[in-house]
Formats: structure tokens, C-alpha cells, sequence
């Protein structure tokens, strides 16, 4: 079996371990058609175009306050880019090679795969994590217990680390995260 990966981060895990599925997102930078598709890569370490929410998620990733998330997928899931467009017709020549020209810069679109439909968690082969230093992934139990705070802030252990994270809407209908970690207290 033939595998890929879309990453992601603690600030967005929670919320899709509650949902129990990956979806689609709506990207509003630059303008590009709907639909949005689910992303994944061939590569096994997150390029440039990964999710990650922009310079305050990667400032937080720096700090320790999130770790990159790796969820490996079955590629038989997923088609190819830029033969998934083909469905779509808002999604013209001309809007696949903007968009690639905008990311070739991080990323070769030679290892992009995409999906219009969201995923169920059943249909996932790993979830894994590491921080910013680190160079082992660590496995996350997909159906691990979530932490919920309340006032829409949910997270999870990892290792000795609870990752938080709170939902923002943003006036573009994309969602914000505020992030923090708490640590485990003796008994």
C-alpha cells in the first residue's frame, strides 16, 4: 500500500479529533475557485505550503506552544494534482498554474494529492506529532481522550504537555487559533 501525508498542527488536532474527520478547507488567500480540496503530500516532512496558519503559528511552533502533526493517509484515497480539477470546471488551466506558481516556491506540485471529500478517521493509517527540535515522530492514539476547558478551548496530552487551543472566527469565515500549554502537576 502506497502512503502520503497531510500535515497539520496542535492548535487544529483537537478539533479534528472531535470532528473524527478531515475535511476540506476553504483557503481565502488568493483568491482561488472552490472547491477547496484536502491536501496531502508524497513527502514525509512537511514543505512550505503545509498548513500552519501563517507567521504567528510558526512563531508558536518555534516556541514549543504547538508541534507539527503528520496524519498518513492511503494514497488510493486521494488523486493526483492537477488531475483532481478536472471535475471542477471553476478550476481552469489558467487557476491551476497560478496556484502552482504561488507555491512552487516551497513546494514541487509533482508531490501534491488532493480530495475533494473530507476523510472519516477510519480511513487514517497514523497520527503522529513532533515539536520543533525533534526529529522522531511520536504516534498519537486517534481516539484519544480530548481535554475540554470549556468557552470552546480543547486539547490533548502529549507526553507531559496538555496542547490547547481556542477557535477565533475570522471576518474572511476562516478560523483563528489562540494556542498554550499546561503541564502535569503532581498528585
Amino acid at each position: 500500500m502506497s502512503v502520503i501525508y497531510h500535515y497539520t498542527d496542535t492548535a487544529r488536532l483537537p478539533w479534528i479529533l472531535q470532528d473524527g474527520v478531515l475535511r476540506p478547507g476553504r483557503n481565502t488567500l488568493g483568491g482561488f475557485p472552490d472547491p477547496d480540496f484536502l491536501w496531502a503530500t508524497t513527502m514525509p516532512i512537511p514543505d512550505a505550503t503545509a498548513s500552519s496558519g501563517g507567521q504567528g503559528a510558526l512563531a508558536a511552533l518555534k516556541d514549543g506552544r504547538t508541534r507539527t502533526v503528520r496524519l498518513t493517509l492511503n494514497a488510493s484515497d486521494f488523486q493526483g494534482w492537477p488531475d483532481v480539477t478536472a471535475g471542477y470546471p471553476a478550476w481552469t488551466p489558467s487557476e491551476v498554474k497560478r496556484l502552482e506558481k504561488i507555491a512552487y516556491g516551497g513546494s514541487n506540485p509533482k508531490h501534491w494529492r488532493c480530495r475533494a471529500k473530507a476523510l472519516p478517521r477510519e480511513a487514517w493509517l497514523a497520527v503522529e506529532t513532533r515539536g520543533f527540535r525533534d526529529r522522531e515522530w511520536t504516534a498519537i492514539d486517534p481516539h484519544t481522550e480530548l481535554l475540554d476547558l470549556g468557552d470552546g478551548a480543547l486539547g490533548l496530552w502529549i507526553g507531559e504537555l496538555a496542547y490547547f487551543s481556542g477557535q477565533i472566527p475570522q471576518p474572511n469565515g476562516n478560523m483563528g487559533y489562540t494556542v498554550f500549554v499546561g503541564r502535569r502537576t503532581a498528585a
